[in-house]
């Protein structure tokens, strides 16, 4: 709509500014083509009185070569000057009117039977002069005539240009005032709009044809502002929805974290029982025997007593280990570089900003392993070198490669490193260097690693960091 309001005035505009241009023109050239025509119609007279002088000029030579006033001119050239003068005659070219009949009366004199002689010539020279002093006072005249209309002409030509010059210039300051200024100042509005400013405009003193532009803008501001209003409400929302589960899966991770640590004590409690049931197995059997033999009442009691605790530790232990058995996660296809970034995703919420986290796993691959304890054995070693940075301004790197059906997963840090006995001695169960940790993070890890068939590798970088190597058997996703 608003094209339409502005394309009205300017197209009224190009169309003056075209109709005094073609007008002017025009005018232009027709008066150029008269100029044109009337310089051709003067050549001609011009020719025409050029011939008549020189039959002046012929004439006054014959009238020269014949001084005796009873000496006959010649005929031929009698002949040859009334043949000019009719000839003269025929072409009526003559501007001033008189021209003709004088011609007429030039061919009289010189149509004779009798020979022409000195007086006859002598009538026909002044003849012929009056001819050339009328022609050239009607020369003179039709010159004067010309120079007035050519003045007349510059006059005109100026006029038209003139007009066109004011016409353009009133146009201009129009398309100036009422299209190029208000443009301008909606360009402006906008730039305030893109720096997010939605206040509308007053629209009072707007010209009305481009009212309807200014109150769009308006209607335009306060849908936007609408707008970006709810779109703060929703990103409030989302924020706070995500926050939520985000805590809530930090929550399940320190519950899984618990159950880890849980399931490495019960580990070690279910070694311990697999390592004392064996001997409690053969003291037993030696209590048996030894119950066998005795012969004394109160000491084949005693031993039955004794007997009966091992027997009944022996089933606690036994408890334990099938308290201790669980069934393995199946192994499915694995996107790891999308893992990996669903994992960093929920970390960077409980990362300080001073740490970055950075997936530089490669999206050409998949691998077929148990996805939940990889993303467990994964979020372990990321917590860790997050924990190792502390305060420092650092970077955590997780990256990965697939190399000859094994998969090697690299979760590298610019801390401070691992300790040097740690690295002697290798990863152990309730060993840690912070006063903080558990020493379960890195023995989960390595136990996932055995159970899938692997290993877990650590070492530290040059000159600064840490790096730990995650290697598992991978078939192909």
């Amino acid at each position: 709509m608003w094209r339409r309001v502005l394309d009205r005035p300017a197209q009224t505009l190009a169309a003056l500014l075209v109709g005094a241009t073609v007008l002017s023109l025009s005018l232009l050239a027709l008066l150029t083509w008269h100029d044109i025509s009337r310089v051709q119609s003067i050549r001609d007279r011009v020719q025409h009185t050029t011939r008549i002088e020189r039959l002046a000029l012929r004439v006054e030579h014959s009238l020269l070569t014949h001084p005796e006033e009873s000496e006959p001119v010649d005929p031929l050239l009698i002949r040859n000057l009334r043949s000019e003068v009719e000839e003269l005659e025929g072409e009526r070219r003559a501007l001033d009117p008189r021209t003709q009949d004088r011609l007429a009366r030039l061919r009289e004199l010189l149509t004779t039977d009798r020979p022409v002689a000195r007086p006859t010539l002598v009538a026909a020279v002044a003849q012929v002069n009056q001819i050339v002093d009328a022609e050239t006072t009607a020369q003179q005249s039709l010159w004067s005539a010309i120079g007035k209309d050519a003045r007349q002409e510059r006059v005109l030509v100026l006029a038209a240009l003139t007009v066109l010059f004011l016409a353009g210039a009133v146009g201009l300051i129009v398309v100036r005032r009422r299209i190029v200024q208000p443009l301008a100042d909606l360009d402006g509005l906008l730039m305030r709009l893109a720096d997010g400013d939605f206040l509308p405009v007053r629209t009072d003193g707007v010209d009305p044809v481009l009212r309807p532009l200014f109150e769009n803008y308006n209607r335009l501001v306060t849908r936007l502002e609408e707008l970006e209003r709810a779109h703060r409400e929703h990103a409030h929302d989302l924020e706070n929805g995500i926050r939520a589960a985000t805590e809530a899966l930090l929550e399940q991770h320190s519950s899984l974290a618990r159950a880890e640590r849980l399931a490495a004590v019960g580990e070690t409690t279910a070694s311990l029982a697999h390592e004392l049931r064996n001997p409690l197995a053969g003291i037993l059997m030696s209590l048996g025997n030894l119950r066998r033999e005795a012969t004394n009442a109160d000491i084949a009691e005693r031993l039955d007593l004794v007997v009966a605790e091992l027997e009944r530790l022996t089933r606690l232990l036994n408890e334990a280990l099938a308290a201790g058995r669980h069934t393995p996660e199946p192994a499915r296809p694995l996107d790891l570089a999308h893992l990996v970034d669903e994992l960093l995703a929920l970390l960077r919420w409980r990362t300080p900003d001073h740490v970055s986290l950075v997936n530089a796993v490669p999206r050409s691959f998949s691998c077929t392993l148990p996805r939940d304890r990889i993303r467990q054995a994964l979020l372990n070693l990321v917590m860790n070198s997050v924990t190792a940075l502390g305060d420092r301004r650092g970077r955590v790197e997780v990256t990965a490669r697939h190399d000859d059906g094994r998969l090697e997963i690299r979760v590298s840090d610019d801390g401070p490193g691992f300790p040097e006995a740690m690295l002697a001695t290798g990863i152990r169960a309730f060993a840690s260097s912070s006063p903080d940790g558990t020493g379960l993070g890195l023995a989960m890890v390595r136990r996932v690693a055995v159970d899938l068939g692997g290993q877990l590798v650590a070492s530290n970088a040059e000159p600064a960091g840490a790096i730990v190597r995650l290697v598992v058997p991978c078939g192909d996703g």
